[in-house]
């Protein structure tokens, strides 16, 4: 089996903003659960791994889309594993519509981490773990996911954050830290504050730096790049400690 492809995905109204179209965290959450298909499919489900004390913890994503999806517009996200190197698993997205056409592309990078202090678990050392199988190697990006610049947050004196989040109770996940995709949704809560047409961006990249857990607070700010037209989103929590950034153009 080269590829996992996972159907029935729809655009619900409540998934939906201005336009109609389909908010990015949403559809962000929907390439997690193809992972989660497509992983169990190889022996590294999520409910395996949780009977054995582990968990998938994303680092980085790449991901570039021509359109989003429309209330109403049903789509097949295709998922497969494509490396590892050490200890960092790479997995590729393809998003298609009910057509066949490819709108949307996207590249990860995961670890596996232990449930209970979130370190990374080196997979050649858990005899429980089944043998790694590779499907196929091919990236949808030759890059593959980037590391982005992120400023300290000293050196942003003087500038007002964007806007301000809480790890509220609807904000953590089954990992109990607020979940991937609500920084997503953070990010671009963000970019409409500071006049960003959110659903014009066709690329974006994100790293996840550090958890953000229950009660905690993170002050979000946009670093806007006019000659590129790319504005990057960084959250700090009140130590000062980077939690995530993203990086999107139009």
């Amino acid at each position: 089996m080269d590829a996992y492809s996972v159907s029935g995905f729809c655009a619900k109204c409540t998934e939906c903003g201005l336009d109609n179209k389909m908010f990015l965290n949403v559809i962000m959450g929907d390439m997690q659960e193809a992972a989660e298909k497509g992983s169990a499919g190889y022996g590294f489900g999520t409910r395996f791994l949780a009977e054995n004390n582990i968990c998938w913890i994303i680092l980085k994503v790449k991901a570039h889309f021509d359109r989003y999806p429309v209330w109403g517009d049903k789509f097949t996200v295709k998922t497969w594993g494509s490396g590892l190197n050490k200890i960092t698993f790479t997995r590729e997205f393809e998003y298609y519509d009910d057509e066949g056409n490819l709108f949307g592309i996207i590249s990860t990078d995961w670890i596996l981490a232990d449930w209970n202090s979130h370190r990374p678990v080196i997979p050649s050392k858990r005899e429980c773990l089944p043998e790694i199988m590779i499907p196929d190697t091919r990236r949808v990006f030759p890059e593959g996911c980037v590391k982005i610049d992120v400023p300290d947050l000293g050196s942003l004196d003087g500038s007002d954050s964007v806007v301000c989040k809480y790890a509220d109770f609807s904000e953590l996940d089954r990992n109990r830290h607020v979940n991937n995709t609500r920084y997503i949704s953070w990010a671009c809560d963000a970019l409409h504050k500071a006049g960003v047409d959110v659903f014009a961006i066709k690329d974006f990249d994100v790293n996840y730096i550090s958890e953000v857990k229950e009660g905690e607070k993170v002050d979000i700010f946009v670093i806007e790049d006019r000659d590129s037209a790319t504005n990057t989103v960084v959250g700090y929590r009140d130590d000062g400690k980077t939690v995530f950034a993203v990086k999107a153009s139009v």
